[in-house]
């Protein structure tokens, strides 16, 4: 083999890692799986849904929030965001479905001040989920507000493109006694 055929062939197996590294570094493709976090132990805090427009089509989103451990001053709760796709329109040839990644979460408490940023990501099968620690002082009535900050991605045959980054913010209320 002589140096031209050794060059190009160097060129060749680069530009196959570089496809190979585009096409598994995305998010995970989301089935749309219609209600199913809108009305689970997942949205035991609330669920909203939302609609995103996007280059390639659009998208509704579910957002679900509930409480995984019992909410009690002094002590620590765990929250947790779901984000899942009801139903997707896809209106190119070259896109077959949509990816999310959660890229941020604040937690802001009206009554004390207390501010949690961003948790633990979890990626189920068929949704993204974030989780957050979040601290209460005292026994009353919490107006939570969920700030969520998430990147749509048009996943393509062969690799994806970023589409959109988008921030949601809901209000829950939680008692503590």
């Amino acid at each position: 083999m002589g140096p031209k055929a050794k060059v190009a062939t160097i060129f060749l197996l680069m530009g196959i890692l570089g496809l190979s590294v585009w096409q598994f570094t995305g998010p995970p493709t989301l089935p749309a799986v219609g209600t199913k976090y809108l009305n689970s132990t997942y949205s035991a805090r609330g669920s909203w849904t939302v609609q995103a427009e996007l280059s390639a089509g659009k998208a509704f989103l579910a957002v679900s929030i509930a409480n995984l451990t019992y909410p009690r001053p002094s002590l620590s709760t765990t929250y947790s965001l779901v984000l899942s796709i009801i139903n997707q329109t896809v209106t190119s040839s070259y896109v077959r479905s949509f990816g999310i990644r959660i890229t941020g979460l604040t937690i802001v408490d009206n009554y004390g001040g207390n501010v949690t940023r961003w948790g633990k990501s979890n990626n189920l099968t068929d949704a993204v989920e974030a989780t957050s620690l979040f601290f209460f002082k005292t026994s009353a009535d919490h107006q939570l507000r969920s700030t969520v900050t998430y990147q749509v991605f048009d996943l393509m045959f062969f690799g994806y493109t970023s589409d959109r980054a988008r921030t949601e913010s809901f209000n829950i209320t939680q008692t503590i006694v």
